[in-house]
């Protein structure tokens, strides 16, 4: 018999509101379990993606960019990352895109694979404390990169790291992520200093994911942010064509 993966990723034993948030031994190799099953799980995908690009001096929004796109995401199993990201322009400010396009701030590459959780290796990196939050109808974990640990499968991770993740303690299923670097590593690796999602429930055929609605980042000062929305979602089932690049200011998750 076929078990939907709605229900597989709802295998997380539920907390009432009068119990205590389960320990790190308990919790954290549930999240494990639960990012393995979505990544093996998960199909190639589309959805329709807003964004809002823009730069702020002072406080002061000085340009915007708004984008309506289409969001092709592709399983590549050969990757420790299974998913590839594709966008479509379809207009830049309500007109078509043109060859080459400037937006203030572009956040690619997290959709699909910015859940986390994917190596055990490293799970004595960080220091970790967890909450109750809402009555216990949420669990919040908060996870920091410990400083100077010398464990070699820390080494990767960029320095500063911090990360919060919320669970949804009758289900199981993971609502909110968000991770912040140091500004030096954000600079050096170009990398994103924050960034946040939302999740919500979305039906691909018959099966139910818990999949990105929202991403917000920014730049270290705040003065570079992106807001992104995603509706719409059906399997993508196409081939794949790369494209030339747009020049746009763009950083990985």
């Amino acid at each position: 018999m076929k078990v939907p993966f709605a229900l597989l990723l709802g295998m997380f034993p539920a907390l009432s509101a009068a119990q205590q948030p389960p320990s790190v031994d308990v919790l954290l190799p549930r999240l494990y379990a639960y990012a393995s099953e979505y990544r093996a799980k998960l199909p190639s995908l589309s959805c329709d993606e807003s964004i809002t690009s823009q730069l702020v001096v002072e406080g002061k929004v000085i340009k915007e960019t708004k984008i309506e796109a289409t969001l092709r995401e592709m399983r590549d199993d050969a990757r420790t990352d299974p998913f590839i990201e594709n966008h479509t322009f379809k207009t830049v400010d309500g007109r078509p895109p043109k060859a080459h396009i400037k937006i203030p701030f572009l956040v690619q590459g997290g959709f699909a694979n910015a859940l986390g959780f994917s190596r055990e290796d490293a799970a004595s990196c960080f220091d970790y404390r967890i909450a109750s939050e809402g009555k216990g109808a949420t669990l919040r974990l908060d996870m920091v990169l410990k400083r100077g640990s010398g464990d070699p499968h820390c080494n990767d991770i960029p320095e500063g790291f911090k990360k919060t993740v919320l669970v949804d303690a009758e289900s199981g299923h993971i609502t909110h992520v968000e991770r912040t670097i140091s500004a030096e590593s954000a600079r050096h690796a170009k990398e994103v200093y924050f960034a946040s999602i939302d999740y919500g429930s979305q039906k691909l055929g018959n099966d139910t994911y818990w999949l990105p609605v929202r991403i917000y980042a920014h730049d270290p000062k705040g003065e570079m942010r992106m807001f992104a929305v995603y509706s719409n979602f059906h399997r993508y089932t196409g081939e794949m064509k790369i494209l030339p690049e747009n020049n746009v200011a763009d950083q990985k998750q």
